[in-house]
C-alpha cells in the first residue's frame, strides 16, 4: 500500500516540478487527477485495513469454532457424510433410508427416517414448519384404539 503512496506523491512532485500554472485547464485536470487518486490510494488503505481486522476476526471464531466440536465431539474426527447406521438404534440391523416427503401444508421438503415410519410408536409426525400434521401411522392409532377398548 505504501508504494501506491509513494507513486502518487512522485506524481505531485512531478506535478510541481513542470510548473503547471494551476489556474489553467491542464493544471486543473491534472491536480483534480492526482487529487482523486490520493482519495482512492486513502480508500484501499481502509479496506485493506478493515479486511486485516475481518481476517483475524474469522480466525478466532474459527478457533473457537474448533474448541466447541472438541468439547461436542471430543477427540474424535466428525463424520459429516452420515452413518450407514440408524443413530436411532430403533431395529436390529438397521440400514435407514431416508424418505424425502413434502408437507402438504407448506410444501417444505422434510427428510424422514424411513425407520420412523414404520416405528409403532410413532402416531403422528408433524411438519417442523407449519406444525400440521404430515404423516399419520394408522397402525398405531387402531392399536391404541383396540387397548382402549
Amino acid at each position: 500500500m505504501s508504494e501506491l503512496k509513494e507513486k502518487i506523491a512522485y506524481l505531485q512532485g512531478l506535478a510541481e516540478g513542470i510548473q503547471l500554472d494551476k489556474e489553467s485547464k491542464e493544471g486543473k485536470l491534472f491536480n483534480a487527477v492526482i487529487d482523486v487518486l490520493d482519495e482512492i490510494a486513502v480508500a484501499i488503505d481502509g479496506v485493506s485495513n478493515n479486511q486485516l481486522e475481518m481476517q483475524s476476526y474469522l480466525e478466532a471464531i474459527d478457533e473457537d469454532l474448533g474448541d466447541v466440536e472438541d468439547d461436542l465431539y471430543g477427540d474424535e474426527e466428525f463424520d459429516y457424510e452420515g452413518d450407514d447406521e440408524c443413530d436411532q438404534n430403533c431395529c436390529e440391523e438397521c440400514s435407514c433410508n431416508y424418505v424425502e416427503v413434502a408437507c402438504p401444508n407448506c410444501h417444505d421438503l422434510l427428510q424422514l427416517d424411513s425407520c420412523m415410519l414404520e416405528d409403532n410408536d410413532v402416531t403422528e409426525i408433524t411438519c417442523p414448519n407449519c406444525n400440521e400434521i404430515i404423516y399419520v401411522n394408522e397402525d398405531t392409532l387402531a392399536m391404541k384404539e383396540d387397548k382402549k377398548e
